[in-house]
């Protein structure tokens, strides 16, 4: 028996992958479990496994190539099974294709169907996954031609039709440009979803953003004089990014509005903390979620930030790892940067960005003196947040850092 293998769904957000690399040839055999192909989508990288035992009969669609979920990418045969023609080209042929009807009616049932007025009955023959589709991409499913079974407007349709929206127009006689260029970067790929996913959520998310300058001083001092403790202890050297983490997991522990997520029109505030930390690579930027940051300890937060963060470099990261992040950090310290307002990644409700910690001029008790600060620039969804709730929680994080003995070692 042949079976269809199609585009499989690796996330609540997917919408398609693209193949990467095909793991095996056709004609190799399968045993379920085995790995077939990687797959790229909007978060991740992953292997896709065989689902059955059998032989990998024929590649639909070759690497390189995206498709959206559920799309053919390969048939497959059944243990023992040898291929039948005429079943393979109806399970290849495109989505819609209809087959030759087996009898051709008599004249005069050609005449009547001839005369009969062409009209539509005003009803929309549109899948529930396609409507969906056309609410989310702002497509007038009337406007499409469908081409499923008896026109029916299928997914592929409505995936088509918000491409070519998207597709600005190119002038007619475009002048040839006398720029040099020395190097062309695709949209395409990790690169490519990133800007898809960054540019919905700026057109969708009413943001705000609140600015504070916080003095680090405490939290600085703090950390060099337990460094070598921290150390022997956790087996891991304790950054400063290690303390905000931390620090932030304890605030989103107390101001709960901003560790939420916003799905269907409703806002789910969650109890647990998994923490997205943005990490970035020349292909792109990755976010891999530390899960139930509010429970753990410093040592182990930083262990297994490090983890997450060489496993993102290294491409091991799996589906679980960047899902169901519920709040995002993100730190340019790195780059000398100073402030910066980060995009809201949905469905989440907040992201916070901080610069690097430097030496700055601060009133410090009627006293204007020097000291370690930083800029906390929190960008929120204003659907889900207002302005007082979201001032409450980098007022909290402001207190933290000037008592890091009460987050810590928490």
């Amino acid at each position: 028996m042949a079976v269809k293998f199609g585009m499989p769904s690796l996330g609540h957000t997917m919408e398609s992958g693209t193949v990467l690399e095909w793991l095996k040839q056709e004609g190799d055999r399968l045993a379920k479990g085995d790995p077939l192909l990687m797959v790229e989508t909007d978060k991740v990288t992953t292997e896709v496994e065989a689902p059955m035992d059998g032989t990998l009969h024929k590649i639909v669609v070759p690497a390189g190539d995206e498709r959206p979920i559920g799309a053919l990418l390969a048939i497959l045969l059944a243990p023992g099974e040898s291929a039948d023609p005429a079943e393979i080209a109806r399970l290849s042929a495109p989505e819609g294709a209809q087959a030759a009807p087996k009898e051709v009616p008599g004249p005069s049932v050609r005449a009547r169907r001839q005369r009969k007025p062409s009209r539509k009955t005003g009803r929309l023959r549109i899948s529930p996954v396609a409507r969906k589709l056309a609410a989310r991409h702002g497509v007038d499913p009337a406007a499409v031609t469908g081409s499923g079974p008896g026109g029916r407007i299928t997914k592929d349709d409505i995936l088509r039709a918000a491409a070519a929206a998207a597709t600005p127009p190119q002038p007619a006689q475009a002048p040839e440009s006398t720029l040099g260029v020395v190097r062309t970067i695709p949209l395409t790929g990790t690169r490519g979803r990133v800007a898809q996913r960054l540019s919905q959520s700026w057109r969708e998310i009413p943001r705000v953003t609140e600015v504070m300058h916080v003095d680090m001083t405490r939290t600085v001092d703090f950390r060099d004089s337990n460094l070598s403790r921290w150390e022997s202890d956790y087996g891991v050297r304790i950054s400063l990014n290690d303390l905000v983490t931390k620090a932030v997991t304890v605030a989103l522990g107390r101001h709960p509005l901003l560790n939420a997520t916003l799905v269907d029109k409703q806002v789910r505030v969650h109890d647990q903390v998994n923490m997205g930390l943005a990490v970035h690579l020349d292909q792109g930027l990755v976010v891999p979620v530390l899960k139930d940051a509010g429970s753990k300890k410093l040592g182990q937060l930083a262990r297994e930030s490090r983890s997450l963060a060489e496993r993102a470099r290294e491409g091991t990261l799996d589906l679980a790892d960047v899902s169901d992040g519920t709040f995002t950090v993100t730190n340019l310290g790195g780059a000398h940067v100073d402030l910066f307002t980060p995009i809201i990644n949905p469905p989440q409700v907040a992201i916070l960005g901080i610069g690097r910690i430097q030496p700055r001029p601060l009133a410090v008790e009627g006293r204007l003196e020097v000291v370690p600060t930083a800029y906390l620039c929190l960008v929120f969804d204003h659907r889900a947040v207002d302005g007082y709730p979201a001032g409450l929680f980098l007022k909290e994080l402001r207190d933290l850092f000037a008592h890091p003995e009460r987050y810590a070692e928490a």
